[in-house]
């Protein structure tokens, strides 16, 4: 079985005056998620730690299925 994740490609993070946005890689303009500046709300650090960690998750699944099967016991 295998795992597919809820958004194609790796997302960045995008930093605007008021807010900061997670956005797909490939289209800024498609910003999936926004942290608000106000009130000394760490905005910056959530976007990354979630930008990181959703890329982190990709990577591993893509590195998971390049790999062969795993031999099956006699």
């Amino acid at each position: 079985m295998t795992e597919s994740l809820p958004v194609p490609g790796r997302l960045a993070v995008v930093d605007e005056p008021h807010r900061v946005l997670v956005v797909r890689e490939d289209d800024a303009s498609d910003w999936l998620c926004a942290f608000d500046k106000a009130d000394g709300f760490p905005a910056r650090r959530w976007a990354q730690d979630m930008a990181r960690t959703y890329n982190a998750r990709l990577d591993l699944s893509c590195a998971s299925s390049r790999r062969p099967p795993a031999a099956s016991g006699p």
